[in-house]
């Protein structure tokens, strides 16, 4: 598993930091604000440090449109950043509040001192006032991996598209719209107290995963099948206080009551702890017949934790080279610098058998490699044989949304749950049926529930609910206002929860049924209008 992260290419920008008070003279904040802000607001660039700090930055090249004063910091780079990220604002005094954030409250640098100047801005004194800007620390990490999320979505949606990938520096993989969305969650034996064994070999109740159709610029993240997999041999296992559920496909009313339908099978399955492994082996293998498997981002809760009970069931994840810790690698692809010349390409799994062997009768009948053009022997070159391309296993991005939530509450709880994390962002799952009119029907949150099914899809949502919304430190203090308001009540409907199973309930696991296929709610959305967004940008000359 590569833990590397690639560095930024040298794309330059202007930095709205001051170092010393009297530097806002050259532009007051209220005056840039002004200058900076259009009839719909005023997008900037935010940049995220190793350490965690943040930064409004303008690509050089956009300053002399703003007719700004000759800046007093030197121009940063990409690469100084571990993200770059679109940051939005309504009014000229939204913005303004935000770069009055930035002023330092440092007077000025100790004469003949060699010590570089500290940032002790309100805005960033959390980050800067033990550590350097370039010293990687948990909160820079986090910081920037959220602002990663919301890069991918805004990239989705194609908010951010052509010539706005030099703004934030993005040099994207010919994979990356092959990219598909996954969720993997569990269930532990609470009660179970072994010490290290505990981790190597968890008691894995059950298993859960959700495939999700990326969302696009018409349409959010939509759930496209579920599975949920119980372990047969933990069958007798539970947890205190808390209630397994069972999710099905359609429901029916009898005496007052809705109870599963006998036309249409249930999702949850009980399988034995072997099949279960096999079907999660099938699931993250790197090729399928001979075929490589597109690239998936992988949402997990507790990558650590995950990451054991993905061992237990017999896949490698630290010695493959396909999985990737986060995404900043699928961003800002190294092996995308020399051939992203923006034109669309086939993948092999997009290619259907008739294609392929066109393809591969053209190649017999190429000329060889080492023939020697007239130029060749006019010079006397010797033309190299080409290697044939290399077959790697396309990457599994593993993107922690406990993390995500710990970074945008700036808390970290260590029994925080999927559940838990669920209700503090006002997330609800949708019914697996529509009520009248093809209504989506939300779905309240019981925390002594539990059913890796159901968690799966609510980790889905829960990534888009926090991808989806303002840069973190912004949303953050959105979501703090939200906090004091009036919780929305779910529309009335039958429930995708079932109560306890009973101990006499068996499965064979021949009889595993393949996911069917579920939908989710359909939310308002609409691009975001920026500074960097015109009508013909394509033949925008900067």
């Amino acid at each position: 598993m590569k833990l590397t992260p690639p560095r930024l290419p040298p794309t330059t920008y202007r930095n709205f930091w001051t170092a010393y008070p009297d530097d806002s003279r050259r532009n007051p904040t209220d005056e840039l604000a002004a200058k900076l802000t259009k009839d719909d607001g005023a997008e900037l660039v935010l940049g995220i440090r190793p350490n965690g700090a943040s930064y409004m930055l303008l690509p050089q090249h956009e300053s002399f449109r703003y007719r700004l004063d000759r800046p007093r910091n030197p121009a940063k780079v990409a690469d100084e950043f571990e993200s770059l990220s679109p940051i939005q604002f309504a009014t000229k005094h939204d913005l303004a509040e935000k770069l009055k954030s930035y002023d330092s409250t440092r007077s000025k640098k100790k004469k003949n001192s060699e010590e570089p100047v500290k940032d002790l801005s309100r805005a960033n004194k959390r980050y800067t006032i033990q550590l350097g800007p370039e010293k990687l620390t948990e909160e820079g990490i986090a910081r920037s991996s959220f602002e990663h999320q919301r890069v991918f979505y805004r990239l989705c949606q194609e908010s951010i598209r052509g010539r706005q990938l030099d703004h934030y520096a993005l040099q994207l993989p010919p994979w990356f719209h092959d990219v598909r969305i996954f969720s993997f969650t569990f269930n532990l034996w609470a009660s179970d107290l072994r010490g290290h064994e505990k981790m190597t070999n968890p008691r894995v109740l059950d298993v859960g995963w959700t495939e999700f159709d990326r969302p696009t610029d018409s349409s959010d993240l939509r759930a496209v099948s579920t599975t949920h997999l119980t372990i047969e041999e933990n069958k007798y296992l539970g947890n205190p206080g808390k209630k397994r559920l069972v999710l099905c496909e359609s429901y029916r009313e009898v005496d007052g009551a809705l109870t599963p339908s006998q036309t249409l099978p249930d999702i949850t399955q009980e399988m034995l702890r072997d099949s279960v492994a096999e079907l999660l082996q099938g699931l993250f293998a790197p090729e399928r017949n001979n075929e490589l498997v597109p690239p998936k981002l992988l949402l997990v809760y507790d990558r650590e934790l995950t990451f054991s009970v993905l061992r237990s069931f017999g896949i490698e994840v630290t010695s493959t080279s396909h999985w990737e810790v986060g995404i900043k690698q699928l961003l800002y692809s190294e092996e995308w610098k020399s051939t992203n010349d923006h034109r669309s390409r086939r993948t092999p799994w997009d290619e259907p058998p008739e294609e392929k062997d066109k393809l591969r009768r053209r190649r017999s009948r190429s000329p060889r490699h080492d023939r020697k053009s007239p130029a060749d022997e006019r010079y006397g070159r010797t033309r190299q044989r080409s290697l044939p391309p290399r077959r790697d296993a396309l990457p599994i991005y593993v993107v922690d949304v406990k993390e995500m939530c710990a970074a945008l509450t700036l808390a970290r709880n260590r029994n925080a749950t999927v559940l838990s994390d669920a209700i503090a962002l006002s997330v609800q799952d949708t019914a697996l049926v529509r009520g009248e009119d093809d209504q989506v029907i939300y779905q309240a949150i019981d925390l002594n529930h539990w059913c890796a099914g159901r968690e799966s899809r609510l980790l889905g949502f829960m990534w888009e609910d926090m991808a989806n919304g303002g840069a973190i430190d912004e949303q953050r203090v959105l979501r703090e206002g939200y906090a004091n308001e009036e919780p929305m009540e779910p529309i009335a409907g039958p429930s995708a929860v079932m109560p306890p199973l009973s101990d006499d309930e068996e499965a064979d696991p021949n009889d595993y049924i393949p996911p069917m296929a579920q939908s989710a709610p359909p939310k308002p959305n609409g691009k975001s209008s920026g500074l960097f967004d015109s009508e013909d940008e394509e033949e925008d000359v900067w």
